[in-house]
């Protein structure tokens, strides 16, 4: 298994966070694959951000099991897209399962390859998540890729002043509940 250390682009985020210096991507494969993930837009400490991750497999018939983990120190939700695409059987791969925390999901097939869109994944803090994807190269494969993208959308959390008024909100209402004493008259 490859590990593949911290980005550039991660570097702020890691300098200025001890909760980002727990994040960990590990990418692995079969030798000869080329696998990659990189942020490309925003850092662990936004409350979005969007990943790139795929792999180039080279040879004929290859199977492979890349499997992307990494952490957010922030609660959320994420969404995944992957796809593969070819022109002809020498760039052809075949996915023959995607698991995303260790939940399998069904694939579109495609009449030039593969797709898969996924929405609505809990994200919780500090905890590893994990994408894998495994397929195989057609028997005259020279060159196959696929690529996929990760987003993350953190949940809304209160500023400490929202909870002031909120609190202060239900008091008086409260307040004003207790001193309305409704006098009931029959008639």
């Amino acid at each position: 298994m490859l590990s593949v250390a911290a980005l550039a682009a991660l570097g702020g985020a890691i300098a200025s966070s001890p909760a980002a210096a727990a994040t960990i991507v590990t990418v692995g494969t079969l030798p000869p694959a080329n696998p990659y993930f990189f942020l490309d837009s925003g850092d662990l400490t936004n409350p979005s951000i969007t990943a790139n991750f795929g792999a180039t497999i080279s040879g004929p018939s290859t199977a492979f099991d890349d499997i992307f983990e990494f952490t957010i120190p922030q609660n959320g939700t994420g969404s995944d897209s992957l796809s593969s695409s070819f022109s002809a059987s020498s760039n052809q791969l075949t996915f023959s399962e995607v698991l995303i925390n260790g939940v399998s999901h069904s694939l579109t097939q495609l009449s030039a390859g593969q797709s898969l869109t996924v929405t609505g994944i809990p994200i919780m803090d500090g905890v590893m998540n994990t994408i894998e994807v495994m397929g195989t190269t057609s028997p005259s494969n020279v060159a196959a890729t696929y690529t996929g993208t990760a987003t993350f959308a953190s949940m809304a959390v209160p500023e400490p002043a929202s909870w002031v008024m909120m609190i202060g909100g239900l008091a008086l209402v409260g307040g004003v509940m207790r001193r309305r004493r409704g006098v009931v008259q029959y008639a």
